[in-house]
């Protein structure tokens, strides 16, 4: 299965490459500006996909990322209003694990579906952040808006940040017993709990990850846009789910990777930057972004016929491999 994951990751890593050759096509160039707007746009998107699939590969879904990274948003920069620079940073974070670990105890005590348990804690953050933030406002410091909007020789920052996110997630998917049991979950629960997994914990977990992604996500927006916006997280929501089904996480648990979903979120900011140099409103944004959905997973959907077609052909292993 680690195989089949990887795999679908080569999708969006061709897909990246495909919009990024139409962009260069369109705009004859790309210099350190257009870098900087594209993994700006990017790399908020990509936080909170890597957050989504966290709890994607756990079998379930987190509707509550857009009002986290909106909370936590609105929370760094009403602190750092107020003086505090770095404890806006930890708050933020702080506000982001809090909401994860919530999200995580209704799941996994109440019974509820993930799918309705989130929308309702969706809507209390949401709350929230506007009862802190009524109306765009606050301010940041400008060490936080150096290390997420800047660039350094001519690179964005945003860019290093992406490729940690790549590195890290491999890690913790691949090294880390958190990340094998949230894959060993998502294939299969009783499997899991034969195996002495701790699978209430494991799912618990997964959503505190979702939350401190979405954290990050909402302090580097912070430091982007240099305010706070109590309606900022809305469009992450169907974005972020977008970004991990192109990545190629099954929606059912148990198969996908970070760096897929981050390259997913890389092709969908390409795609605006593509619309933009073409001349086309940024309006069909979504359209475009529903098709290259709909293609991804018929893609996918091949892609693991095939690759389990292979598996069922292999020759058994005989006494002396099995053995050895």
């Amino acid at each position: 299965m680690r195989g089949i994951a990887v795999g679908r990751a080569a999708i969006p890593a061709a897909l990246v490459v495909v919009l990024f050759a139409a962009y260069l096509l369109k705009n004859g160039s790309f210099g350190s500006i257009q870098a900087l707007g594209i993994t700006n746009a990017a790399l908020p998107l990509a936080l909170v996909a890597a957050g989504e699939t966290f709890v994607v590969l756990t079998n379930g879904i987190d509707l509550s990322i857009g009002a986290m990274v909106t909370l936590a948003n609105v929370a760094c920069a009403d602190a750092a209003a107020h003086g505090h620079g770095v404890l806006a940073v930890a708050l933020a974070l702080g506000v982001g694990i809090a909401a994860g670990l919530f999200n995580g105890l209704v799941v996994s005590f109440t019974g509820i579906a993930p799918l309705i348990a989130t929308l309702a804690t969706s809507s209390i953050y949401a709350g929230l952040a506007l009862f802190i933030l009524s109306t765009p406002g606050g301010t940041v410091p400008g060490w936080l808006s150096n290390s997420t909007a800047g660039s350094t020789h001519g690179i964005p920052v945003a860019v290093f940040w992406l490729a940690g996110a790549i590195a890290l997630g491999w890690a913790i998917l691949n090294r880390l017993p958190f990340g094998i049991y949230l894959q060993a979950l998502g294939g299969s629960e009783s499997a899991s709990w034969s195996a002495g997994v701790r699978v209430v914990r494991a799912r618990i977990l997964a959503y505190v990850a979702s939350g401190v992604c979405c954290s990050a996500a909402g302090i580097i927006l912070a430091g982007l846009t240099q305010s706070g916006d109590p309606t900022i997280g809305a469009v992450y929501l169907l974005n972020g789910i977008a970004a991990v089904v192109i990545g190629g996480t099954s929606l059912v648990g148990g198969v996908g990777t970070i760096a897929g979903s981050i390259l997913g979120a890389v092709a969908l900011a390409l795609v605006s930057a593509v619309l933009q140099v073409s001349g086309v409103s940024t309006n069909y944004q979504y359209i475009v972004s529903g098709l290259i959905v709909i293609g991804a997973l018929l893609a996918h959907s091949l892609q693991a016929k095939a690759e389990l077609r292979g598996l069922a052909r292999a020759p058994a292993p005989t006494s002396q491999e099995a053995s050895a």
